[in-house]
Formats: structure tokens, C-alpha cells, sequence
């Protein structure tokens, strides 16, 4: 070996595996839980202060029952279909007419033909030959 090789490890030491990073909270860290609890709070309270009308959710269920009864207009106009077929009358994307098409069946409006379309049921004049 060189005497500059032997000079260069010699000077080097293992490395060091000591852990430098700092586990000590900081000490506005009960502040900031504090101040983050308090806006969850107050954010609760409005919740309860604002009227139901403008709540996202309601928005959010109301469309959801628009959807329903728009896909049960294009089945009393178009007759039985399936989802797919309701995509291309109604303009939809395959979620939004198979969450309306599960709504329906679910609050008992549709039921499903013997080739798996749906079709309203007798109480919104359809024949039982339909279903």
C-alpha cells in the first residue's frame, strides 16, 4: 500500500450511527393541538348554527334523488334498459346511472326483467309482463 493509502485509512473512523434527530416536542406543540381543537369546535357549532338546506350533504342527497327520478323518467319514456343503456339516454357516465340504478331498486321502484333490464314497477304503471 502507498503511504498515502495508509495515511487515509488510518484518519478515517467508522461511522458514527448516533441518532441527531430531535425528539423533544416543541414546546408550543400543546398550543397548536389546542388551537386546532378549537377550530374543530368551532367549526361543529356552525354546523349546528347553519341551516340544513345549505349543508353539502344535503345538496349531495337531493341530487342523488334527482338522479333517481330522472332515470325513472327515461324508463317510463324508453321502457326496460340497462344501466349501460340509460348511460347513452340520460348522457351519464356508468357510475352516476348505476348508483341511480341501485337507489331505485333499493327503495323498491324498479325491478329487473327476465334479460336483467330494469323496469319500474307496478306502481309506476308498469305490467307485470314487463318484469
Amino acid at each position: 500500500m502507498s503511504k498515502w493509502l495508509q495515511a487515509a485509512k488510518s484518519h478515517v473512523s467508522p461511522p458514527d450511527k448516533t441518532d441527531f434527530t430531535d425528539k423533544t416536542p416543541p414546546e408550543d406543540a400543546r398550543e397548536e393541538v389546542l388551537s386546532v381543537l378549537s377550530v374543530l369546535s368551532g367549526a361543529a357549532e356552525m354546523s349546528n348554527a347553519c341551516p340544513a338546506s345549505n349543508s353539502p350533504a344535503r345538496e349531495l342527497i337531493e341530487a342523488l334523488e334527482s338522479d333517481m327520478d330522472l332515470y325513472a323518467e327515461a324508463l317510463r319514456i324508453h321502457g326496460p334498459m340497462s344501466y349501460g343503456q340509460a348511460m347513452g339516454v340520460l348522457g351519464w357516465g356508468a357510475t352516476r346511472a348505476g348508483q341511480a340504478e341501485t337507489g331505485l331498486r333499493k327503495a323498491g321502484r324498479i325491478g329487473f326483467n327476465r334479460l336483467g333490464r330494469a323496469v319500474l314497477k307496478n306502481d309506476e304503471a308498469v305490467h307485470d309482463d314487463q318484469l
